[in-house]
């Protein structure tokens, strides 16, 4: 009999767990705080463009930096003083994340490394009437930090390129309330597979219920994670997944990230197992 485990309804990495507002006046979790000024919207990046997040300037992308950008575009609907973080997070990032997957080439943008950041003006450039809003795309390191690289992202997912950016965790995707990613080629417990991405609505929909969202999860993470172990007769690998809570979904995060979650921690890869012993 297959064991499966239901994961609570949280946010589904550590990344998206913080906030913070910057001088440049957002940016999405997770991150370091960029030390820029504010920006105007001719002199931005454009998409396609690379940039470092302490400045918003374009940079070529076969040099180092840490952003990429996917899109420029505005931010409506809001009042003439500045929201608070938590508006501007709802204005700006839907969008972005509705970008990303078309971005990298592939729908399991959301089980990577590879992650949305998105910016938006200061107070004092939104009282001259700036509403501009850049949505990029950075890879992580473990810890959450922005990792220095060169070379364009676009499409980077298409192809085989999964396992090279693959989220793995420390801890239980089904137990525990916080898990922080770890790095793949060290001890871990559990791994994101892809196919593992399940959609479960649109962020301007009312949240599911932990139900609701587990039902849809259930048998597609089943699914993807046997397809991934190569079997589904193990007892000591089993699917789990992480779902959004209320503030994440109206965030955009409106998916479930299926894991292959072992009932102890290994070093190496669950991809391809089938019945053999778990690596050490």
């Amino acid at each position: 009999m297959t064991r499966v485990r239901l994961a609570v309804a949280i946010i589904p990495i550590v990344w998206a767990l913080s906030a913070c507002a910057i001088q440049v006046g957002g940016q999405a979790v997770p991150g370091p705080m960029p030390s820029t000024a504010a920006a105007d919207a001719p002199t931005l990046p454009k998409p396609g463009q690379c940039m470092n997040s302490s400045e918003l300037k374009p940079v070529d992308c076969a040099a180092s930096h840490d952003a990429e950008v996917m899109a420029v575009g505005e931010i409506s609907g809001l009042p003439s003083t500045y929201p608070d973080t938590q508006a501007l997070r709802k204005a700006a990032l839907p969008s972005c994340y509705s970008t990303i997957s078309d971005y990298l080439g592939s729908a399991d943008a959301g089980a990577t490394r590879l992650q949305v950041w998105a910016f938006w003006p200061n107070e004092a450039s939104w009282k001259k009437g700036d509403r501009w809003r850049l949505c990029t795309v950075v890879e992580l390191t473990p810890d959450g930090k922005a990792l220095p690289r060169k070379g364009s992202l676009k499409d980077v997912l298409k192809g085989s390129s999964f396992n090279t950016y693959q989220i793995c965790l420390g801890g239980s995707p089904s137990k525990d309330p916080d898990v922080k990613p770890t790095a793949c080629n060290g001890a871990h417990m559990a791994e994101a597979v892809p196919g593992g991405v399940v959609p479960l609505g649109k962020y301007n929909d009312p949240t599911p219920s932990k139900d609701q969202m587990n039902a849809i999860a259930k048998d597609k993470c089943t699914k993807a994670v046997h397809d991934y172990v190569g079997s589904d007769k193990r007892t000591d690998v089993f699917p789990a997944w992480r779902m959004p809570g209320s503030q994440g979904w109206s965030e955009g995060w409106t998916y479930a990230i299926c894991y292959a979650e072992a009932t102890k921690t290994f070093s190496g890869t669950l991809l391809g197992i089938r019945d053999n012993p778990l690596p050490n």
